[in-house]
């Protein structure tokens, strides 16, 4: 049995539906992305899709032993959908407000009922990441029992609880990217299954909303526009 399938919860997948690859979502935009290429429509759209492709389609190659990178180029692929430009700020939106506002915009534009079987999946075995003590601590909460519990609570909501879901898949990314744990370690292992799990189901989810209905939407600034 692979990582993917037993990282959440033992013995089976997270969800029963299944992602669908880079390739099956580059081909089911490729029509619409180069109508609109020709129309000049759409245009920060089609940039973020694309690269999100890019991301996930590199990650899909990785093997069991490469969840550290593979972590890295799912958010990445993520990143390209919710990362914007805050123009007050100069600087990017902070990224849990950025992940916030995402995902309450990806379940707006959800007409085909995807992210409700998503993250219904996710959630019944979700309850181990809101309950892990380096996320906990990370996240800022009360040193108190009753505000951690309180706090630590899953939001009923479906945007309320993706937003969680990626603040805590985020902050096990950057201790990988800031070096604070080792290539393949141990210490981090079960968050790092635990997330590359999540985001396996979450970024296809996201790009098939956006490609199939919320390409039209305003996604925010980029905030790394494409040079002339």
């Amino acid at each position: 049995m692979t990582i993917e399938s037993n990282a959440f919860s033992s013995g089976s997948a997270p969800t029963a539906l299944a992602p669908l690859r880079a390739e099956v979502l580059r081909s089911l935009w490729k029509l619409r992305r180069d109508s609109y290429a020709q129309a000049h429509l759409y245009e920060d759209a089609r940039i973020r899709v694309h690269r999100s492709l890019t991301w996930l389609a590199v990650s899909e190659s990785r093997s069991v032993s490469e969840q550290d990178t593979k972590l890295i180029e799912l958010w990445a692929s993520a990143g390209a959908l919710f990362g914007r430009w805050s123009a007050l700020l100069g600087a990017p939106l902070a990224e849990r407000e950025a992940t916030a506002s995402f995902a309450r915009q990806v379940i707006q534009w959800d007409r085909d009922g995807i992210m409700p079987k998503v993250l219904a999946g996710l959630r019944a075995a979700a309850s181990m990441m809101w309950n892990d003590p380096y996320l906990t601590q990370a996240l800022g909460m009360a040193t108190t029992h009753t505000d951690v519990k309180r706090q630590a609570e899953m939001p009923s909501d479906d945007a309320g609880f993706l937003a969680g879901l990626l603040e805590r898949i985020g902050l096990t990314v950057h201790q990988l990217t800031l070096g604070a744990a080792s290539y393949g370690g141990n210490q981090n292992r079960v968050a790092v299954d635990r997330s590359v799990v999540a985001l396996c189901e979450l970024v296809p989810a996201f790009l098939h909303v956006i490609t199939e209905h919320g390409y039209v939407d305003d996604w925010g600034s980029l905030c790394s526009p494409p040079r002339e």
